[in-house]
């Protein structure tokens, strides 16, 4: 299985990997971190990844030491999934998030909702993380496995 992590986390997406590479030992993955960076690639290479695993929330662009990162994008993910969907990609997505509800006000429960109805062809569910507790990994197994059966 081949994945594309879109995550702005550092800690985040180290242990989010480390989980993947344990769990599913002939999975790659390839991780960006920002809006642009990680829906240029997946425009370019869509056709050879299996699922995208998406924050909801991150930078415009990646943060380096000569860039802020732009505008911080509460719904970037949203805003991905959107994209897909106007490209006709056809990529399993998964929402990997540690916010019970966004800037705008938006729970996750009623994001979940949302994004099924408006992306069922893509959206599978989503993670809630959590740096405390591993509870994150059960259903991250769970729909990893769905989408390899």
């Amino acid at each position: 299985m081949k994945i594309i992590f879109i995550e702005d986390h550092p800690l985040k997406q180290a242990q989010i990997n480390k989980f993947i590479q344990e769990k599913f030992t002939n999975t790659s993955v390839v991780s960006k971190n920002s809006y642009i960076s990680g829906l240029k690639e997946l425009i370019q290479n869509y056709k050879t990844y299996d699922v995208l695993l998406l924050d909801i929330s991150m930078p415009n662009y990646d943060i380096s030491s000569e860039d802020s990162g732009g505008d911080w994008m509460p719904l970037a993910g949203t805003k991905i999934l959107k994209e897909m969907y106007l490209r006709d990609i056809h990529t399993k997505a998964i929402v990997v998030t540690m916010h019970g509800s966004f800037d705008d006000g938006t729970r996750i429960t009623e994001l979940d909702t949302t994004l099924k109805k408006e992306f069922p062809d893509n959206y599978l569910g989503y993670v809630f993380y959590s740096q405390i507790n591993d509870e994150w990994k059960n259903k991250l197994e769970q729909l990893l496995n769905d989408i390899k059966k």
